[in-house]
């Protein structure tokens, strides 16, 4: 498992653009992967590429994190004119290997967590193409708070942690639940363009792993839906406190 950290630079209009259509950011992003083996297997799924786009509103610096289990190559995003900001400081673009720290993990550890999802549901569909009607399903976003919380406990349930509580007299995650602009983009669809729409919400907070297994697969496999388009990425922070 690899952890990459990419710095744009905003002024770029290559940038503007992928920041603009998450089907855009997509395709560069995995300009630093070889293609899929099988058609019906994207790279993103065979590679186990999750990334997380993040704006820093006082400095205004982009930065791209990607987790994948293949070393990514990303000379030919480094090699765009300007793409990425130039930095004196940090080394930019940077990758690291992850797996140990994972591997490391324990039963019962508190961690600070970030993560950045697309909270849905599926919805039961009707269908008037046949004789018969048929029923099929399709996922809607998840608008109210309250029900962004009780999605992200029943994942954390799934996947081996728990959210911490606040001693408060109530029954409240310790975390912060940020909306953010949807995400917007284009995908070809035959000869017709298909619009995409994501919610997204920015959660943040503390957890406790009570599956170690599951939890360690989370982490590689991310949350939710969206996956190719900037969702999913768990990460994790030791809680120094604790």
């Amino acid at each position: 498992m690899y952890l990459s950290r990419l710095i744009l630079n905003p002024r770029n209009r290559l940038v503007q653009k992928d920041l603009s259509d998450c089907q855009d950011l997509h395709r560069t992003i995995l300009k630093a992967f070889p293609q899929a083996d099988k058609v019906d297997t994207g790279a993103r799924a065979q590679f186990g590429i999750l990334y997380r786009l993040e704006n820093n509103n006082h400095s205004g610096q982009v930065t791209v994190l990607v987790q994948s289990k293949l070393l990514p190559n990303w000379q030919a995003i480094a090699s765009i004119p300007g793409y990425l900001l130039e930095t004196s400081q940090l080394q930019n673009p940077s990758c690291k290997p992850i797996a140990n720290l994972y591997q490391q993990l324990k039963l019962g550890s508190h961690l600070i967590f970030r993560l950045r999802a697309n909270p849905t549901r599926k919805t039961k569909v009707q269908s008037n193409n046949t004789e018969q009607a048929k029923q099929s399903s399709k996922r809607v976003e998840i608008y109210k708070e309250s029900d962004q919380l009780a999605w992200l406990h029943r994942k954390a349930t799934q996947g081996g942690f728990r959210l911490l509580s606040l001693k408060l007299g109530k029954d409240l995650a310790n975390l912060q639940v940020q909306p953010t602009a949807k995400d917007i983009g284009w995908r070809k669809n035959g000869n017709e363009s298909q619009k995409l729409t994501f919610g997204a919400v920015l959660f943040q907070g503390e957890l406790e792993i009570t599956n170690l297994e599951k939890f360690q697969q989370t982490l590689i496999n991310g949350i939710g839906s969206g996956k190719s388009y900037g969702f999913g990425l768990l990460s994790i922070a030791a809680n120094t406190i604790s």
